[in-house]
C-alpha cells in the first residue's frame, strides 16, 4: 500500500508541476534534465558546503543528482521528480548519466508546497551497484546522512555513510530534509530514449555500454576541483 501510493503521489506532483511525467520519453527533455542537474552541481560547489561536497566528490563512486523535487502536501503529502546517477571508474572518469526518479510519501496534517534540489553522493561501490540493478530505498538498503549535518571537519573513511545528501529548498537555504524511507527507481523509457535503444542503469553506470557525449559538461562539473 505504501509503495502504491508513493507511485500515486509521483504521477500526480510530477503532471501538476509541469515536470518530466513517468511517461515522458523524450530524448529533449532527458537533455534538459542532465542539463539542469550540472547546474545543481556548480550551484552547490559554489555554496557554503562547497568545500565538504568536492572533498566528497573526489573519492565518491557515485552521485545521484534530482534537480527538482517538488513536494505537496494537503493532509497527505508526497514527494517527486526526476534525476541523474552517474557512477566513477576506476580510473576516476564518471560514466554517463542514467535516469531514476523520486518518490517519497508522508503522512500527517500538512498543507504546503516547496521545491528542492538535491545531491546525493555514494560512498561505496556496494550501494552504488545495488542502486544501477533496480533503485535504491533510503534507509532501508542504504543508510543515508545529511552531509550539512553529519560532516564536521576532516572527513574518516572509517565510519562513511552509504550516501551523504545535500538539499537546497526553494527560498534558497541547505537543509537537511530527512529522504529516508524515499525510493530511487530507474527510468527505463527515458534512458532508452536518451541513448537512442532500450538499456538499462546497470549498462550504463556498471558496464559503461552506453554512452552520450552531450552529457560531458555534466561530467566535467562532477570532476572539477
Amino acid at each position: 500500500m505504501k509503495s502504491l501510493l508513493v507511485g500515486l503521489f509521483v504521477i500526480a506532483l510530477l503532471s501538476a508541476c509541469n515536470t518530466v511525467s513517468p511517461t515522458t520519453d523524450s530524448k529533449a527533455d532527458a537533455q534538459a534534465i542532465v542539463d539542469d542537474a550540472r547546474q545543481v552541481v556548480e550551484r552547490f560547489k559554489a555554496s557554503n558546503q562547497g568545500a565538504t561536497i568536492t572533498g566528497l566528490l573526489s573519492a565518491a563512486k557515485g552521485v545521484i543528482i534530482y534537480p527538482s523535487i517538488v513536494k505537496a502536501a494537503f493532509f497527505v503529502g508526497g514527494e517527486g521528480g526526476t534525476g541523474v546517477l552517474l557512477g566513477r571508474g576506476e580510473d576516476g572518469e564518471w560514466s554517463s548519466p542514467a535516469f531514476f526518479t523520486f518518490g517519497a510519501a508522508s503522512y500527517g496534517l500538512q498543507i504546503g508546497a516547496e521545491e528542492s534540489k538535491v545531491l546525493m553522493i555514494i560512498t561505496n561501490d556496494e550501494t552504488l551497484s545495488r542502486a544501477a540493478e533496480g533503485g535504491l530505498e533510503f534507509g532501508a538498503n542504504a543508510t543515508i546522512a545529511a552531509g550539512s549535518e553529519g560532516l564536521k571537519g576532516s572527513i574518516s573513511t572509517d565510519d562513511l555513510q552509504d550516501i551523504y545528501y545535500f538539499a537546497e529548498i526553494e527560498r534558497g537555504l541547505f537543509a537537511g530534509i530527512n529522504l529516508k524511507g524515499a525510493t530511487a527507481v530507474p527510468r527505463d523509457a527515458l534512458n532508452a530514449a536518451y541513448y537512442g535503444q532500450p538499456t538499462t542503469a546497470k549498462a550504463i553506470i556498471i558496464d559503461r555500454s552506453r554512452t552520450n557525449e552531450l552529457a560531458s559538461p555534466l561530467q566535467a562539473a562532477l570532476s572539477a576541483p
